[in-house]
């Protein structure tokens, strides 16, 4: 099977590269402990789009990507961008256990594929260790299902035999994965396991050291699929205060609920960006003057124009 990065440029997916930065302006309002110190987990590909991003924006030091294509080692060393980054061969599964996350992490496991067995093992090998202030969050690919919602690879049962039928709801019916019920679906079931994850790690704790997960990524978008990433901060119960500090709530595009905040990239020209542009950020109550341009891509634009990508193809 050919590597994801043989087939996508991460670097140029519009809606990630949103989401990143997102991501980046969330993670800077911790107060948890200093940024610096925070060790960065994550799936960087040949082109450690996130690590060189995190690196540079939140002066983040210690650095480990995972990666299983051990065959490729001289092309991943020789694409490092910084000399930080350090590499763990081999699959999640494999590497992850072997992790010291005694300190505060911020581990994205950005996978490329469906919501699988393996990656819910991921989740609960990192939510029963790492240490309070971490935050952990996960990418899964949510393609709808086709047409024939009676196909076996796209009901409900196949949901259950794929994942364990524990982890299925009783009233999830076909039509529930349609469109993107698919990462709703895959949202409730992640936020599930989590959930039972710390009830056992808390199950010796005394009350005011046992651990809570507060959410507060719920992305939607597609660069070519459909795509989720869900994000939480793991803490204990007595640094509430902190996170309430961090004033999450404060950022528009913050998800703490099965709300999800899509990421849309309106299609536009270079004079109609700049049209917009110009108004922003709006007064409130102030309506954007948007003229010919569609009124859905000029609300989308302004949703996400902070975070927009300036994308240009130059030879070199």
């Amino acid at each position: 099977m050919t590597a994801s990065y043989r087939k996508i440029d991460y670097r140029i997916r519009p809606a990630k590269h949103v989401e990143r930065l997102m991501m980046v302006e969330a993670l800077r309002r911790l107060r948890f402990g200093r940024l610096e110190d925070y060790h960065y987990i994550g799936l960087g590909s040949v082109y450690f789009a996130d690590f060189a991003l995190f690196h540079r924006a939140l002066g983040i030091r210690r650095m480990t990507s995972i990666e299983q294509a051990e065959h490729d080692k001289s092309r991943f060393s020789s694409n490092l961008p910084y000399a930080n980054i350090k590499m763990a061969w081999g699959s999640t599964s494999e590497v992850l256990p072997q992790l010291d996350l005694s300190s505060r992490a911020i581990v994205w496991l950005d996978y490329d594929g469906a919501l699988d067995r393996s990656m819910l093992d991921d989740l609960r090998t990192v939510a029963s260790k790492v240490a309070t202030g971490s935050v952990l969050a996960l990418s899964v690919q949510c393609q709808p299902p086709r047409q024939d919602l009676s196909a076996p690879r796209n009901s409900v049962n196949a949901l259950a035999r794929k994942l364990g039928t524990d982890r299925i709801a009783p009233e999830w019916s076909d039509e529930d994965l349609a469109g993107w019920g698919s990462a709703r679906v895959a949202r409730k079931i992640l936020e599930n396991e989590l959930t039972k994850i710390l009830q056992q790690r808390n199950g010796a704790l005394q009350r005011g050291q046992r651990f809570q997960a507060e959410q507060i990524f719920n992305f939607h978008y597609n660069d070519g699929a459909n795509m989720l990433t869900v994000g939480w901060i793991i803490f204990d119960e007595g640094q509430q205060p902190i996170f309430n500090s961090c004033n999450f709530d404060g950022l528009d595009f913050v998800r703490s609920s099965e709300e999800e905040f899509k990421i849309e990239i309106p299609k536009l020209t270079s004079i109609e960006l700049k049209r917009l542009s110009t108004q922003l950020p709006l007064e409130d109550g102030a309506q954007i003057q948007t003229g010919p341009i569609p009124i859905s891509d000029a609300a989308n634009f302004v949703k996400i124009y902070r975070f927009f990508p300036n994308v240009a193809f130059v030879d070199i």
